[in-house]
């Protein structure tokens, strides 16, 4: 698959070399537990916390803005609605909720977005099998990640075939030809990949698949390195929340 999901200059960082095991779960127990917390100040105490680990590990941050700037935007607009939604005596007044949301949607984005993107797809199936995850999910996840590629790859043949007879866009959205070519790329689009999904489902047939995934060798066991990132990286939040809950006030007396 060529994909920069799947590219193997991301060896080259610490962050990707980790075990793939130890990522998911921490990143997991990280989401769980900053869902609770209600405080916007813990949540961007955890948010920061875990973008200098990441530039500690090396991993390449700059270039994974433009990954996330989607359900970024999508999570702010949802956040902004949420903070301007009281409305009284003819006042629109701010509440701290929206930021709360906000911050707890992006400390999740941020973390699934740098696990999945430091794995490979081989690993990413591995690991699920490995923590036991049911074939039926595994499965699905690994068909939605193929045919996503299969989609843009699809996309992107159209759009060089394009460029290649001459098109140009409008100037504007609203422009009548290039929405009518959009229209048509998108159907066109819809077949050509189905047809294409249906030979690399009858291929994977012909090569014995039956639904089950098999691992081909016994998986390594982690390092001291993989345990101490997931116990930084489930740790500081599950900190942050019993500090929250007033644990270490309650201490000090």
């Amino acid at each position: 698959m060529n994909s920069a999901f799947y590219l193997e200059e991301k060896r080259s960082y610490l962050f990707c070399r980790l075990d793939s095991r130890v990522k998911l779960v921490s990143a997991i127990i990280y989401v769980a537990v900053v869902a609770t917390i209600r405080t916007w100040e813990y949540l961007a105490a955890c948010l920061g916390f875990y973008i200098i680990l990441l530039c500690l590990t090396g991993f390449p941050i700059l270039n994974s803005v433009r990954r996330i700037f989607v359900p970024v935007l999508f999570a702010g607009s949802m956040s902004a609605a949420a903070a301007f939604a009281n409305f009284y005596a003819g006042q629109l007044y701010a509440s701290v909720s929206g930021a709360v949301l906000f911050l707890r949607a992006l400390c999740a984005i941020v973390v699934l977005s740098s696990v999945i993107y430091s794995m490979s797809f081989r690993e990413l199936v591995f690991s699920l099998k490995v923590l036991h995850v049911p074939d039926v999910l595994v499965n699905l996840i690994g068909f939605t990640i193929r045919y996503a590629n299969i989609l843009t790859d699809e996309l992107s043949r159209m759009k060089k075939a394009r460029k290649a007879r001459g098109y140009s866009k409008g100037r504007n959205f609203w422009h009548t030809p290039t929405m009518k070519v959009i229209g048509q790329t998108v159907a066109v689009l819809f077949l050509r990949s189905y047809e294409r999904s249906e030979r690399v489902y009858q291929a994977m047939l012909s090569r014995g698949y039956g639904g089950d995934i098999r691992l081909l060798s016994a998986p390594a066991r982690p390092g001291k390195k993989d345990f101490a990132f997931g116990a930084l990286v489930a740790g500081v939040p599950l900190f942050f929340k019993v500090a929250e809950m007033g644990a270490f006030s309650w201490i000090m007396r």
